[in-house]
């Protein structure tokens, strides 16, 4: 049974439909892509799978249970974690701050609690030594104590990683980390994503514009134009398709 199975999701808003019949599967331990042009309804997807927006029409089972239309919170808890096409961190905290804000939301612990509760108080120094453990599997450890707004721009997206990590889930959906990032940064981030996948036992899902980067990582890749999904397959099938190359591959180049 795949971790991740959605049957027939159409998202739809007002007249406009975003995502259109898609059937997507993800097993455990796999490193699979969505692509496409812009508008394809990538990120709609991530949205509607990690409780944004409830799907109009279709089913999303995770590990057989039916989470289509739940709250982010408790989809989180089920196991899905995710990083943001535009980043999103506590820019005034810093980074080991980050990533317990991320441990506390695994521990259930309310914003009340982290301010009030003794046991909070107690537990603050094992929760510093869990984050400092996870920003030093992803090479961030030297930047523990400094505030994440002044992190170069690479260490802001592995910071945005180690904090989907925190919630410690079992399928990461990662939308555009590469972006912005320079070719040393990309292969950097291309052997994080693989060793990550292997030590935190991951099913991967990743949204990228850099197909090369896609093409030399995932195992599969499912191609997305205007929410209907045009090709599934390995890559090196997926980037001779006829209809990828109009779509997509053909605008911006195959080894881009």
């Amino acid at each position: 049974m795949a971790l991740l199975e959605i049957q027939s999701l159409s998202m739809r808003f007002g007249g406009l439909t975003s995502v259109s019949g898609l059937d997507f599967q993800v097993e455990s331990g796999a490193v699979v892509a969505l692509i496409g042009p812009n508008g394809a309804g990538k990120t709609t997807v991530f949205n509607v799978i990690t409780g944004v927006y409830a799907p109009t029409d279709g089913s999303i089972l995770f590990d057989g249970r039916e989470i289509g239309g739940a709250r982010p919170h408790a989809i989180s808890q089920r196991g899905i974690g995710r990083t943001f096409q535009n980043i999103r961190l506590f820019r005034g905290l810093t980074a080991s701050e980050n990533v317990r804000t991320a441990l506390a939301a695994a521990h259930r612990w309310g914003f009340g609690d982290v301010l009030r509760s003794p046991a909070w108080r107690r537990r603050e120094g094992e929760l510093a030594a869990e984050a400092l453990r996870l920003l030093e599997r992803l090479g961030l450890g030297r930047f523990a104590d400094a505030a994440a707004s002044g992190l170069p721009y690479g260490e802001q997206r592995l910071l945005e990683i180690a904090r989907a990590l925190a919630t410690r889930p079992r399928l990461l959906l990662l939308d555009e980390p590469a972006a912005g990032m320079n070719p040393s940064e990309k292969q950097g981030l291309r052997t994080l994503v693989a060793r990550l996948r292997d030590e935190f036992g991951l099913a991967i899902v990743l949204i990228e514009h850099d197909v090369r980067f896609v093409m030399d990582l995932c195992e599969r890749v499912t191609v997305l134009d205007h929410g209907e999904k045009i090709a599934e397959g390995p890559p090196e099938v997926v980037r001779q398709d006829p209809r990828v190359i109009e779509a997509y591959l053909g605008t911006v180049g195959p080894a881009s």
